[in-house]
């Protein structure tokens, strides 16, 4: 009787915070679908709540896609053959990246794949001795590296690794079968082995991957109460759905900035940003704030001439009433740092970030790594430019013939007579769009296109 007032309770609990979450969803749209991933040790009860997890998501107004477990339709026979789980993982990578970009899709749930493959290879690499292994150093530094690219690992923002002792899988992997015989996994010295390596691998790169998240479902607690790992399961995976909503983006104290030398105009980015670190809180908290500076990562996309640019405009329906981008010509495409961007560094943060919103934005894959940034600062432009700091990089390719799709609902679509999402010549947008401009485009132009001073003053009054 306590257990099934405890679970209505759960159930109760799950539903409240998932009828929150849907009408955070209809206010702010998902960017992208959250993936997860479950692996770890066979017949520790992964598929039991996955089963359990998307029946709730779904009942509760969520959409999901379950990927195929691809185990279960590989061609290799052979588990303990490297080739098994290469094929595995290229073939749970491809089924990833086919339905990342879903706009359909609120959580896509992976049965087995990156991690997985992870901790399979650190088996394979250990056994069946330390010096005649399965698979060789060079080949498990190869695999681990294509594993760990960000490419791959950042796409995944949660894994649940499952682990049970060899003697509960056992249990459980013969309590419905009608036969005693063992496959080539299912021996105990497999079994224990294989948690040896998971174990190793959580330690060694758990911090690699944005959230790790280990359940033993053999201990007193879990084996006999199914119904206690698939809530914590789900309570996760909304408390991670939230966050995502609610959006957390960096800020800088404005005091160091200015501190530092922060000036209306063109800065420095050595001179202003040195010492300065990017902290993170809610979006509503943030954007309220009048002691905190919000960076913008941007890219201006030009030719090696400098005479064409890539030019879009927001969404109005997207844009505040108070926004200096409403209705205005830009010459440049970015965004907020989101905590999902941390790197080492700060410059690699800002990195990540601009990458991420390039290819939310217009869907191009470019990396800003060898690129020199430069703020732009305009605060009296309007009260929310106050509050804000572009960090500019310029990317230069080739622009003749190219064509941008734009991909991102903040934007206007590239139809009809707008000039969003084209490549217009500097000159066009001088005569057309002099009166269209907000202050980082005019800047841009200053700093990037060298348009005369006098040019200036006629175009802007400045």
């Amino acid at each position: 009787m306590v257990e099934q007032k405890n679970r209505k309770e759960s159930i109760k609990e799950l539903e409240k915070l998932a009828s929150v979450i849907l009408e955070l969803k209809q206010e702010r749209k998902l960017r992208r679908p959250l993936l997860i991933e479950f692996c770890g040790s066979p017949k520790s009860g992964k598929s039991t709540t996955i089963t359990s997890l998307n029946q709730f998501l779904k009942r509760n107004g969520f959409s999901t896609t379950v990927l195929t477990e691809r185990a279960s339709i590989c061609p290799v026979s052979n588990k303990k053959d490297p080739l098994f789980n290469i094929w595995t993982l290229s073939s749970a990578v491809a089924e990833i990246v086919d339905n990342l970009d879903s706009k359909k899709t609120d959580i896509i749930i992976a049965d087995r794949a990156v991690f997985d493959a992870l901790c399979w290879f650190e088996w394979l690499n250990t056994n069946e001795t330390k010096e005649s292994p399965y698979l060789d150093n060079d080949n498990y530094n190869s695999l681990k590296s294509f594993i760990k690219m960000d490419l791959i690992k950042d796409c995944i923002d949660i894994v649940y690794v499952f682990r049970a002792d060899p003697k509960t899988s056992i249990e459980r992997e013969f309590s419905s079968l009608l036969t005693d015989k063992r496959g080539s996994i299912m021996e105990e010295n497999v079994l224990k082995s294989f948690n040896t390596s998971i174990d190793d691998v959580i330690k060694k790169y758990e911090n690699d991957f944005r959230k790790v998240i280990s359940i033993d479902t053999s201990t007193t607690e879990t084996n006999k109460h199914p119904n206690y790992v698939s809530y914590s399961v789900t309570k996760n995976i909304l408390d991670t759905l939230r966050m995502l909503l609610i959006e957390k983006i960096g800020y800088f104290n404005k005091n160091s900035l200015i501190e530092n030398g922060l000036s209306d105009g063109i800065n420095s980015y050595n001179k202003i940003l040195n010492n300065i670190k990017v902290e993170f809180k809610d979006r509503d908290k943030v954007e309220k704030s009048n002691i905190f500076i919000q960076p913008l990562p941007i890219a201006v996309i030009t030719n090696k001439e400098r005479d064409k640019v890539l030019v879009v405009k927001k969404s109005e329906k997207k844009t505040s009433k108070d926004s200096p981008e409403k209705n205005k010509v830009l010459l440049y495409i970015g965004g907020h740092i989101r905590q999902e961007d941390v790197r080492q560094t700060i410059l690699n943060t800002i990195n990540k970030s601009l990458t991420r919103e390039i290819k939310e934005e217009i869907g191009e894959s470019i990396n800003f790594e060898n690129n020199k940034p430069f703020l732009i600062y305009t605060p009296n432009y309007s009260t929310k430019s106050e509050k804000h700091l572009a960090i500019c990089y310029v990317v230069e390719m080739d622009l003749s013939n190219r064509k941008f799709k734009i991909t991102s609902d903040e934007h206007v679509m590239k139809a009809g007579k707008t000039i969003s999402g084209h490549v217009l010549d500097i000159g066009e947008i001088l005569k057309n769009e002099d009166k269209n401009m907000e202050s980082w485009s005019v800047e841009i132009l200053k700093e990037v296109f060298e348009i005369k001073k006098s040019v200036q003053q006629k175009l802007f009054g400045k």
